[in-house]
């Protein structure tokens, strides 16, 4: 196990009560942020809208095979399935949260429609051309290499496959600073997230990947109530992380999780970042290019 899908698995098993406690439920099985538009009222309502937002930008059918990347317990992948009709395999890096991810699948009488692998998503087995879209929600922040990561899926994807991902997004003017880049490392260092990259540094990523028609939509607006409700829950939850730490109750991985949250939002206020969902589609090999590839 290398280092960095070391640190993920820990980061995960350390913040299981908080997820469970003040986010997670059987109804959504979100483990991202939600997307308030008019029409939703609920927590819970907000995160599956995320999915259908995430499916409505890249436009998917009961006909597309779908790799949802970085599933955690499944919720995105179930969604689409039972509201989409669509198949979706499912990979992640956190045992326990596949375990998880299979039983509900089960169910939900799911199976042949959904699975899921125990694999990292920038080194799949699956042979090539094997999907019709990837989907990353909150997912490739956690990857070491994301060129590694971009490639992976290009290769996955079929001509003219979608992919569809929502991350947190630097500032793109003025850049960060040397100080404001070392501002947000707590938050980095305490969610397990190695870099933040700007829109622009992810459009070269997916252009030398082959991707083309890279989209991005800013959509901070809707995803703010969503993080105010994690702010909200900071209030109680920082001095009882710090008291349970000291107790030796909470790992320094759990405390860190949560110390993470007040530097996101500060950094949030601050204008350092912006929640954004990008989309591209994988280039149409040229004629050229598919008569070398038959010969």
């Amino acid at each position: 196990m290398n280092q960095q899908i070391e640190k993920v698995n820990q980061y995960y098993e350390a913040s299981i009560f908080d997820y469970h406690s003040i986010w997670t439920s059987k109804k959504d099985l979100a483990i991202h942020f939600g997307y308030y538009d008019h029409g939703v009222t609920s927590h819970s309502d907000s995160l599956l809208k995320m999915n259908e937002i995430l499916a409505r930008h890249v436009e998917i059918t009961d006909k597309d095979e779908v790799l949802d990347a970085g599933c955690g317990y499944g919720g995105s992948s179930i969604w689409l399935a039972k509201n989409i009709g669509c198949k979706v395999t499912g990979l992640n890096i956190v045992p326990f949260q596949i375990n998880r991810a299979r039983q509900f699948v089960q169910k939900q009488g799911l199976e042949d429609l959904v699975s899921f692998r125990k694999e990292d998503f920038a080194r799949t087995s699956f042979p090539d051309a094997s999907f019709d879209v990837v989907w990353g929600l909150e997912s490739i922040v956690h990857a070491q290499n994301k060129l590694e990561v971009m490639t992976e899926f290009s290769r996955l994807l079929r001509p003219n496959g979608r992919l569809v991902i929502a991350e947190y997004t630097l500032r793109e003017v003025p850049p960060l600073s040397k100080q404001e880049h070392d501002f947000i490392q707590p938050w980095l260092e305490g969610w397990t997230m190695p870099s933040l990259c700007t829109v622009s540094e992810y459009k070269k990523l997916l252009e030398i990947s082959g991707f083309a028609n890279i989209e991005k939509h800013d959509v901070t607006p809707n995803v703010m109530p969503s993080l105010k409700r994690l702010e909200h829950w900071l209030y109680l939850g920082l001095p009882i992380g710090r008291l349970f730490h000291i107790l030796g109750i909470f790992s320094k991985t759990h405390l860190d999780n949560i110390e993470g949250v007040k530097t996101q939002m500060v950094s949030l206020k601050k204008g350092y970042w912006h929640y954004t969902i990008l989309t591209a589609r994988k280039k149409k090999k040229s004629s050229n290019e598919e008569h070398l590839h038959a010969a």
